[in-house]
């Protein structure tokens, strides 16, 4: 499926819009589910209480057979400041990948998946239900909200079947 978005056509692979229930802090287990293309319940069923910290759902996700890479480490990451607490790089994630983003403001911290056309997908029952802006729209809708936001994002794909292999056979234990 396609659509238009700014006078360009995305591409849209139909991320599965997870909502977390209200007043909970699920937005990581959510921003899981929509990353790997299960449901909220089977990421409960796993890891029982949702409120875990961002490496706990890094880690997990790895542990499920996915990637998780930092983008700062991708070559050309663009490291000047959008403003004091914001790389360009954040600004202009490269399409094609799906992202875990994490939002740190002084009252809280937010999970956010970004899908391969880089809109945005929040789990909060406040937000749109559909991925209508990209992360650099909603980083600035929200900065003007929080006025002082920053960020941290991670590619999560696949693991080859190479990569799988190597998992399986590597003397370090994964959790």
């Amino acid at each position: 499926m396609t659509s238009h978005y700014g006078g360009y056509c995305r591409i849209s692979f139909e991320m599965r819009m997870v909502k977390q229930a209200p007043a909970s802090n699920e937005c990581g287990a959510c921003v899981v589910a929509m990353l790997t293309d299960r449901t909220k319940a089977e990421i409960l069923a796993d890891v029982g209480t949702p409120e875990k910290p961002d490496y706990f759902w890094l880690n997990y996700m790895q542990a499920l057979g996915f990637v998780v890479e930092d983008v700062r480490d991708d070559m050309g990451f663009d490291r000047t400041l959008a403003w004091k607490t914001m790389f360009n790089g954040y600004l202009n994630l490269p399409l094609g990948s799906r992202y875990y983003c994490s939002l740190r403001t002084a009252e809280a911290v937010h999970a956010v998946a970004v899908d391969e056309s880089a809109m945005v997908f929040d789990p909060s029952t406040s937000a749109p239900m559909l991925g209508t802006c990209t992360l650099n729209e909603y980083l600035r809708l929200n900065r003007k909200k929080f006025d002082s936001i920053s960020i941290g994002c991670y590619r999560v794909r696949r693991r080859t079947a190479q990569e799988a292999d190597a998992f399986r056979t590597s003397p370090v234990k994964h959790q």
